[in-house]
């Protein structure tokens, strides 16, 4: 499954260059898309400090910085009402994320991530760099295009619901877990929100890149504008499917032995609760 998401992401990057090459030939590339650029390409340097902090602290970091980018270029309502979700989704990523990495119930496994990153080749990070520097700045397109429309349509409203939901269904869910590890670190999460849903989580992110593409998809005048749109956050949803496929078999590996498990399970959905 990693690799397989590996490859989609490549393929995903690729896609990213030649449509940014394609926008600055045909002069739709505006000044205001190299500041998101700029933006994206710093935070991203932090890669160079461990790997894994680009899809951490880089990405809470891009989305925050980047909202708030747009919403000062380019301010109206619409901008304001979206990219403040989208900040407060990135500050609340980046500050859970730290939390998170400083407690002790982690410790063990940033030890292993402080490993890890030594063995890293400089040319891998480099490629990983550019690679997360164009995924993230495209990312918030969505955003740009509702901010250079300036029109609060109701599939952008929806759209901005869903991001504030999926935000909501996120932090709650992260707090939740965190919580929980920090009483029992290999105990499986299985109260709250992750009584019948195995995954909010993934759920909440899924949702809040959802609510990007609709929004966006509402400011758009063409088919090239919708899949500078889709691009990203599609690729942020495919990863977290993937990542719930590969969290379920990590548990049935764990705990696949016991009846409570099973019973789990049975009565709980993946990235969809199951109420009955």
């Amino acid at each position: 499954m990693k690799d397989k998401i590996r490859i989609v992401f490549a393929v995903f990057s690729l896609g990213m260059l030649g449509l940014m090459i394609w926008r600055i030939a045909g002069g739709v590339w505006t000044p205001l898309n190299w500041g998101m650029f700029a933006v994206a390409a710093t935070c991203c340097l932090l890669i160079f400090k461990n790997f894994v902090y680009v899809f951490n602290y880089s990405y809470g970091l891009c989305v925050a910085l980047n909202s708030a980018l747009i919403w000062f270029v380019l301010p109206s309502t619409a901008t304001a009402l979206m990219a403040a979700v989208g900040f407060t989704y990135g500050v609340r990523l980046f500050l859970f994320t730290w939390v998170r990495m400083h407690s002790e119930s982690y410790s063990e496994k940033y030890e292993g991530i402080r490993q890890a990153d030594s063995y890293v080749p400089k040319p891998v990070k480099v490629s990983l760099w550019v690679q997360c520097t164009l995924l993230h700045t495209f990312h918030l397109m969505g955003l740009w295009f509702v901010a250079g429309k300036a029109v609060i349509s109701v599939p952008v409203l929806i759209g901005i619901f869903a991001m504030l939901a999926g935000t909501l269904i996120e932090a709650l869910a992260d707090a939740q877990k965190q919580t929980a590890k920090s009483r029992d670190s290999t105990a499986l999460v299985a109260d709250g929100l992750f009584a019948r849903w195995r995954h909010p989580n993934y759920a909440g992110e899924i949702l809040f890149h959802a609510g990007i593409i609709i929004a966006g998809l509402a400011s758009v005048t063409d088919m090239a504008g919708a899949v500078v749109v889709v691009i990203a956050p599609l690729y942020i949803i495919l990863l977290m499917i993937s990542e719930a496929a590969r969290m379920d078999g990590v548990h049935t590996e764990k705990y696949g032995e016991t009846d409570e498990y099973r019973r789990y399970r049975a009565n709980s959905g993946s990235l969809i609760p199951r109420l009955f």
